[in-house]
């Protein structure tokens, strides 16, 4: 199933409509704050650029437009394009503010309309760079000419700048190029990423030891030279199908001789190549960066294999238009399913990754070249001086990735600075005749791979990551050549990055990097459970973290770099920020991870709350995660806050971040087997280990006794988080105290017992075979007499509240319900507040996004109310108000009374929580209600945390 292509359900569709309701109602604002900024001004000279890069970002909403957009481009009749805009095929002739854009002045000895004018620049241009759209304007009229038309000079489409708030989509051109070819090039790093890996599994099949480490290595090798040989005939780097001439026509038996002969001859340098080498192979240049120095074993190749590389993937694809990054993460899932799932590895999408990378270094390094490029007191000269010393700074930083796999977050982040560098050099080479600037052409690039560093366990993802970043360096060549205006030596390649292959968590960070060298550490390491690592992994874990380090074995595999990126950075001003399952901020993690982190005097500086991270991979993986950013720098901390998984974040400014991501300080909430105040003790339900066959549905339960009617008496109705809440039915057979008599009269109970019985005593556990000594009793047995209360285990993160109920002893709960015997109407109704789930979003473990409520963490370390008498019924009087409102609402399940979408149809009910929250908090003696719904949970976290502080000394 192509998941690309499936359409999103509607929650998401709701979700995207909304944002692009969002994004419409931002464009139009901004648009009329640049119509009131604009308003009555504009002179051609001094005005064009400053115009329309402000309306081309800020409202029409183009990106990199310094990159994208040219100005003043000089044409073969001696004079200039006022813009140029090469994606959209559109020039632009801007003339001053009142000039009649219908009258014709004299240009270049011929009196010309404004429209006329750019014609005719046009027409002295290669067809190629002929534009297919003439924007004339005068800063208080837009005309739009579609030169596609027939009368392309009269028939054009109008509005006045005080009219750009509506009319704004029909500026929308200018960046749907821009748009579309993104998605074009997603669309080919997926395809060419298939390809190659259908090549991948046909030359495979021709070692003859496909298995062995040698020659996996080996197919490694040799599939990211054929790639990057494909991308250097695309890219020019070659001569045109360079790669398809040298090979098309030769015998299967000669092309494995003939790929070891090109791969010598890329790798010698022209002036030491055998004087006599035939002519074909002459034609390839020098490439060097060690791509070609290592001898490997090429398998035989078939007429099959031939035409897939010379046809399917050579012809069929345009290489030079992939994009690294997501190309490096599809070129890597032709590794073997299985050996990605052992190595925890998941592929990032650019849109992921910069939420990484903005908040922990871009956002401020391109606030820092805005305060420079909009600076009016700057004269040309100390511009230049400035931008000359931040584009030296950014020559100077060092990037670390400890667990970089196919280079997505490094290739991402070099793409990232050279447009930042592309700006730069596109303002110092408009200045260059002001200022003399005569050195641009010679060495103007100072962005080198040298800066960034990985490491990565698997060879092939070592390999990807290589070539990837060697592919963004050249694509962003081609661009910058377009700036500077003169050739930029692609090959032979002058530097690499330096991507080590080891295990991150056995090897010495500083002997790669060290850490003083280092800026920014960035990445995606694997996300695997306690419960899915090998013995291995768990023994790393074990030896990174500090000795004395509690439930070490319980902690992610994640963990293991955050605890390693804290002792490495030391006291070095260092920031760096990970991906992560949101486990590392939840439940019994959180104490276990940040503790020995934040003991070396670390705190987080920004994070992304949960959220559900998807990926550009063919098998998508959907999991929910964090992103948490940590240093000891001083900084503002900053919280993107996720209402729900899938929705857009809302950029948040607490005071500050403790682990659980809430705005309290760095308390620890460890598991804890006893409540930490004086309150009923909680329990988990009935656990019977029985294969199922002690469970039955309403069905198969009248099925039964139809058949054993004397059954009846020992059937009970056996209810999870699920039925709980559903209102669903669902039954278990309890013969613990059944009789050998009553066993007489009930052979199929019997049966029943003997597959239990046998049931366990095939289990692989020692415990459970011993539990089939007695297969009529339950591995965990909790079966109260009196009323108890019932708190779901699991339960929709949409809802405000847990449903909790009360239950007597005719029933009996699964070990995903938790039961608090003996409960009186108070517990139920501090339970079932605001304060409660407040404390369990926050400290809580979730499953996936869902609730996931624990007694050892969550209710064993709430610190409960001291309310005197009075205070307390009030209490009791608005927690059975709630279970009054819940009895108005017959035939309505506990899931349909508390979907917060359908909290209209249930007003007593909403009332009802209302008031019990109103009154819990009396009990705490605090008063939040004039706060909106997430300011009111933070000061009750930033409450409990304090009173939790307090109670554990």
């Amino acid at each position: 199933m192509n998941v690309m292509n499936q359409s999103p359900p509607p929650s998401l569709q709701n979700a995207e409509s909304k944002n692009q309701l969002k994004n419409e109602i931002r464009r139009r604002e901004a648009a009329r704050l640049f119509t009131e900024q604009w308003e009555g001004r504009g002179y051609e000279k001094g005005d064009t650029g400053s115009f329309w890069l402000s309306l081309l970002s800020d409202v029409v909403g183009m990106q990199d437009v310094t990159t994208n957009v040219r100005f003043e481009k000089r044409t073969s009749a001696r004079g200039f394009i006022d813009v140029v805009i090469a994606d959209a095929k559109t020039f632009i002739e801007q003339k001053s503010l009142g000039v009649d854009l219908d009258k014709a002045e004299v240009r270049q000895g011929v009196k010309v309309t404004p429209f006329q004018q750019a014609r005719n620049y046009a027409n002295t241009l290669p067809n190629s760079q002929r534009p297919d759209y003439i924007i004339v304007c005068n800063f208080g009229e837009f005309r739009i000419h579609d030169l596609n038309k027939e009368d392309s000079e009269n028939d054009y489409l109008s509005f006045q700048l005080s009219e750009l708030a509506e009319q704004l989509n029909l500026l929308d051109f200018l960046v749907d190029p821009q748009r579309a070819r993104q998605v074009r090039e997603e669309k080919v790093s997926m395809d060419a990423g298939v390809l190659v890996g259908k090549l991948y599994e046909g030359l495979r099949k021709q070692y003859l030891d496909p298995d062995s480490e040698e020659n996996q290595h080996a197919l490694n090798v040799l599939c990211v030279r054929l790639v990057f040989c494909l991308f250097a005939e695309d890219a020019g780097l070659f001569h045109k199908d360079a790669l398809y001439r040298y090979l098309h026509g030769a015998p299967p038996h000669l092309v494995r001789g003939m790929l070891k002969e090109l791969f010598q001859v890329l790798n010698t340098p022209v002036g030491q190549r055998d004087p006599y080498l035939d002519e074909a192979l002459k034609a390839f240049p020098y490439v060097n960066g060690g791509l070609f120095a290592e001898e490997a074993e090429i398998p035989p190749f078939t007429e099959g294999l031939i035409d897939l590389l010379l046809h399917e993937v050579s012809q069929d694809t345009d290489w030079s238009t992939i994009s690294p990054t997501i190309f490096g993460g599809v070129f890597e899932s032709t590794l073997n399913p299985e050996t990605r799932a052992k190595g925890g590895m998941h592929y990032t999408s650019p849109e992921n990754i910069h939420k990484v990378i903005d908040p922990l270094f871009l956002d401020g390094l391109k606030a820092e070249l805005a305060e420079i490029l909009e600076d009016a007191t700057l004269g040309p000269v100390k511009r230049k001086n400035a931008l000359t010393k931040f584009h030296n700074k950014l020559a100077g930083l060092r990037f670390f990735d400890p667990a970089c796999g196919s280079g997505n977050f490094l290739t991402e982040t070099y793409i990232s600075l050279r447009r930042m560098e592309n700006k730069i050099l596109s303002v110092l080479v408009g200045d260059q005749n002001v200022l003399g600037f005569d050195d641009i052409g010679a060495t103007p690039l100072k962005i080198s791979l040298n800066q960034f560093y990985g490491v990565e366990i698997n060879d092939f993802a070592v390999a990807v990551a290589s070539t990837a970043l060697w592919i963004a360096q050249l694509q962003a060549n081609i661009e910058a050549q377009t700036i500077i205006t003169s050739n930029i030596e692609d090959l032979p390649l002058h530097d690499a990055a330096h991507i080590h292959h080891a295990n991150a968590l056995c090897v010495d960070w500083a002997d790669i990097l060290a850490p003083g060298e280092c800026n920014y550490i960035i990445g995606n390491p694997p996300f695997l459970g306690a419960r899915n690592q090998s013995k291995e992994q768990k023994a790393e874990i074990k030896d990174v973290f500090p000795a004395g380090t509690k439930n070490v074995g319980n902690i992610d595999y994640v963990a293991g770099w955050y605890i390693k990126a804290a002792e490495y950075i030391g006291d070095n001003p260092v920031r760096a920020a990970f991906v992560s399952t949101n486990s590392i901020c939840q439940g019994e993690q959180v104490a276990n991870i940040w503790f020995p982190v934040t003991r070396l005097g670390f705190h987080i500086d920004f994070a992304h709350d949960t959220f559900r991270w998807g990926n550009e991979a063919s098998d998508q993986a959907h999991v929910f995660c964090v992103i948490v950013g940590f240093s000891k720098q001083d900084d503002s901390v900053r919280l993107f806050h996720y209402a729900h998984p899938d929705a857009e974040p809302e950029l948040q400014f607490p005071s500050r971040l403790n682990p659980y991501l809430a705005d309290a300080e760095d308390v620890f909430v460890w598991n804890r087997s006893k409540p930490i105040c004086d309150v009923p003790k909680m329990g988990i339900g009935n656990k019977p280990i029985d294969g199922g066959h002690y469970l039955f549905t309403t069905e198969e339960k009248e099925e039964f006794l139809a058949q054993e009617p004397y059954a009846e008496k020992f059937f009970r109705k056996f209810l999870g988080s699920r039925e709980f809440i559903q209102g669903l039915e669902r039954w278990v057979l309890w013969l613990g105290e059944a009789t050998p008599a009553d066993f007489k009269k009930m052979p199929k109970a019997r049966e029943k017992v003997q597959a239990v019985r046998d049931f366990r005593l095939a289990s692989k556990s020692a415990p459970t075979r011993k539990l089939a000594e007695k297969p009529t009793r339950f591995h965990v047995e909790n079966m109260p007499e009196g009323t108890s209360i019932v708190v779901p285990q699991v339960s929709s993160e949409k809802r405000n509240y847990i449903p909790i109920g009360f239950s007597g002893p005719e029933v009996l709960y699964s070990d995903k319900i938790r039961l608090i015997p003996n409960a009186r109407l108070y517990h139920f109704g501090i339970l079932t507040s605001q304060f409660h789930n407040s404390w369990m979003r926050t400290v809580g473990v979730r499953l996936k996004s869902d609730y996931s409520y624990s007694n050892g963490i969550v209710y064993n370390n709430f610190v409960w109310p001291e309310p005197d008498a009075e205070v307390e019924a009030d209490v009791v009087k608005h927690a059975q108000a709630v279970l009054d409102a819940r009895e108005l609402y017959t035939g309505s399940t506990l899931a349909d009374m508390y979907d917060p979408d359908n909290a209209f149809l249930y007003p007593e009910l909403v009332k009802a929580h209302k008031e019990l929250d109103a009154a819990v908090e009396r009990a705490y003696g605090v008063d939040f209600s004039a706060l909106h719904d997430d300011a009111r949970e933070q000061e009750i976290v930033a409450h409990l945390f304090e009173l939790y502080s307090e109670a554990v000394g």
